[in-house]
């Protein structure tokens, strides 16, 4: 079976959600055994050397594609059409209009359908269209938790049959062990002791870090707490964060650490004393899994996924009330035992979530999709 894969990602600059996602089950798919024929199809070079050597050395090819107009449109579905493959796999949900062969789509999440008034018109517009269109066209859907299938069951009933859950993995490098962050990572690293508050992900409005930062500032007027540090790319919302947290006059113990580099993730992670992850709503929440792999005590929320990605190895909190997250916060900084039993629980937990996994299932999604037995 020969297989397609929008492999952009691996090229991007700045890794995040949908570029984890490729990223890691790319190189999960190359070292399976017996795995499939993969041609993953890129813009442009891939920048990270790490990488490209990982890819290369292994049995799949890449491809690069120029195209200054319709790469996703004209450029993708010409060549897997000269190249003669047997489905296409479009891990960031668009489906082009013409396909020559049938098409796996992957749907991470609908929080545009939960939360429309937290995204720009045009972009509320392309994910209705996106998704839309997966529903409508795509031969599979794999979506990305249990949560996120309801979702798509609910608002798109005629592709129920089309709907299969495949959920993440965390990779080996997540982990106690390991060396200390570097000083360079991000500009006040040097400055940060051990037992830090973080939260890593996205610094948009529907992970809830106005409430976060409201919690964190009930924390600090009850006693001393370790800083807080959030670390995410900046956006037009971060600005937003910062005037509150300068409002609050907490800003010597809150730290914007800016995008940080994949390679200094794990060693953020394993420096925490409380991992916090708020989220109104996530399809996965990979950085909870990420964190409790890395032996973090977790606080995140009791909606959407997140209870099915920590089950017990979390403390659950209500994302809408300020003072339950303040509350889990006290909690973790004033019992030492319930950090170990969490510490111990979400090592546990996250062990049952590998790459390796993932790409089995995505591989079965493909034989259904193509119809190979």
């Amino acid at each position: 079976m020969r297989v397609g894969l929008d492999a952009r990602a691996l090229a991007s600059e700045q890794i995040s959600g949908v570029e984890r996602y490729v990223t890691d089950l790319t190189l999960a798919l190359a070292k399976l055994e017996r795995g499939p024929d993969i041609i993953a199809y890129t813009d442009r070079p891939i920048g990270d050397l790490e990488i490209a050597r990982a890819v290369s050395a292994r049995p799949i090819r890449t491809r690069v594609l120029r195209a200054r107009h319709g790469w996703l449109r004209a450029a993708l579905p010409w060549r897997l059409w000269r190249d003669g493959v047997d489905l296409v796999h479009l891990p960031s949900t668009i489906i082009p209009p013409i396909l020559p062969c049938p098409a796996v789509v992957t749907v991470h999440d609908l929080a545009w359908a939960r939360y429309p008034e937290i995204y720009a018109a045009a972009d509320l517009a392309m994910q209705h269209r996106a998704v839309d269109g997966a529903a409508a066209r795509a031969t599979r859907i794999i979506a990305v938790s249990e949560s996120t299938a309801r979702d798509l069951r609910h608002r798109y009933p005629g592709a129920v049959d089309k709907i299969v859950v495949v959920p993440l993995g965390v990779s080996a490098e997540f982990s106690p062990e390991g060396p200390p962050l570097s000083p360079a990572a991000f500009a006040e690293a040097g400055k940060l002791e051990k037992g830090y508050i973080l939260y890593t992900g996205g610094l948009l409005p529907r992970k809830n870090l106005l409430r976060l930062i409201a919690a964190y500032s009930k924390v600090l007027s009850e006693g001393p707490a370790p800083p807080l540090v959030l670390a995410g790319a900046r956006t037009a919302h971060a600005e937003e964060l910062a005037a509150v947290v300068r409002e609050l006059g907490i800003e010597r113990q809150v730290i914007f650490t800016g995008y940080v580099q994949r390679r200094d993730l794990p060693a953020l992670y394993r420096g925490a004393g409380i991992f916090v992850y708020p989220s109104l709503y996530e399809g996965f929440g990979l950085p909870v899994l990420e964190a409790m792999a890395s032996g973090a005590p977790v606080v995140t929320t009791n909606v959407s996924s997140m209870p099915e990605v920590v089950e017990e190895a979390a403390v659950l909190v209500d994302p809408e009330s300020v003072d339950r997250l303040a509350w889990a916060i006290s909690l973790y900084l004033t019992d030492e035992e319930l950090c170990r039993t969490m510490v111990r629980r979400g090592l546990a937990r996250s062990q049952e979530f590998t790459w390796e996994q993932t790409a089995r299932k995505t591989v079965e999604v493909y034989k259904l999709a193509a119809g190979a037995k």
